[in-house]
């Protein structure tokens, strides 16, 4: 049995390294890629050593410990070599460690596209709000009601009574249970019969889900008649030369021998 043994150079760059060990393993850069899921131009980059295609060489120090676990290398070996690459090509200052968060600038977290995402449905749950909050208010608030006609206590000569007034374009309004037509600017306006004498007229307006407003009104219906009256002057002299002609037809009767 014969045994391959390769002569380990201590100089061989990180590149030519990573590159030897993926061929170790047997893989090529496309399965590499597909199991690490790593750009296939990271893991090129990375084995010729062309960092500066990468846009933030630090940043790449996971996909260097990815794909050194997924070809069963030495990760803290890989990563040792590849920091001093690092710092070779002027990627790192002092002895300072690469760390992602560390590294992070607060500018970096600021991702416009995402903000803008954010902002756009902003305005329309404020105009849903406002919209829902306004019926919620005019379900619960007590409609507006007026009526401007007949008067308090007015007398009227005519059982057809109008009954006007100003209420909310939503809200139902009836006169003692009798519907009225509401107007889209809120007036209303319905006749009803009133018997003779004094009447009640309950004025009620309600929302379809809502509190209810209620004003009352007292009408008198007093019918006029126009009876025929007597003239007595005309009748008078009539009535005196009558009671005349019969006196003096007495008085010859009693004069006749």
């Amino acid at each position: 049995m014969s045994f391959v043994r390769k002569q380990v150079d201590t100089e061989s760059g990180f590149g030519q390294e990573l590159r030897e060990l993926r061929e170790l393993r047997g893989w090529s850069s496309d399965q590499l890629s597909k199991t690490t899921g790593i750009p296939l131009f990271v893991i090129q980059s990375l084995e010729e050593e062309r960092l500066e295609e990468l846009r933030d060489p630090s940043y790449v120090e996971r996909h260097v410990r990815s794909m050194v676990k997924a070809l069963d290398g030495r990760v803290s070996y890989f990563l040792h070599k590849y920091r001093m690459l690092l710092e070779r090509d002027g990627h790192r200052q002092g002895s300072e460690q690469l760390n992602f968060l560390a590294r992070l600038r607060k500018s970096s977290l600021f991702v416009p596209s995402k903000y803008f995402l954010l902002l756009v449905p902003l305005p329309l749950a404020l105009v849903v709000g406002w919209y829902v909050w306004r019926q919620a208010d005019d379900l619960a608030s007590v409609p507006r009601l007026e009526v401007t006609a007949p008067a308090e206590n007015a007398a009227v000569a005519d059982p057809r009574v109008t009954v006007t007034g100003l209420t909310n374009p939503m809200a139902n309004v009836t006169v003692n249970g009798a519907p009225a037509v509401v107007q889209a600017d809120g007036q209303f306006k319905i006749q009803i019969s009133v018997p003779r004498g004094t009447t009640k007229l309950t004025v009620v307006a309600r929302r379809r889900y809502g509190n209810q407003s209620q004003l009352v009104r007292y009408i008198t219906y007093n019918p006029e008649y126009a009876p025929a009256v007597l003239d007595t002057k005309t009748l008078r002299p009539a009535t005196t030369t009558a009671n005349t002609t019969g006196t003096n037809d007495i008085l010859k009767t009693k004069d006749a021998p």
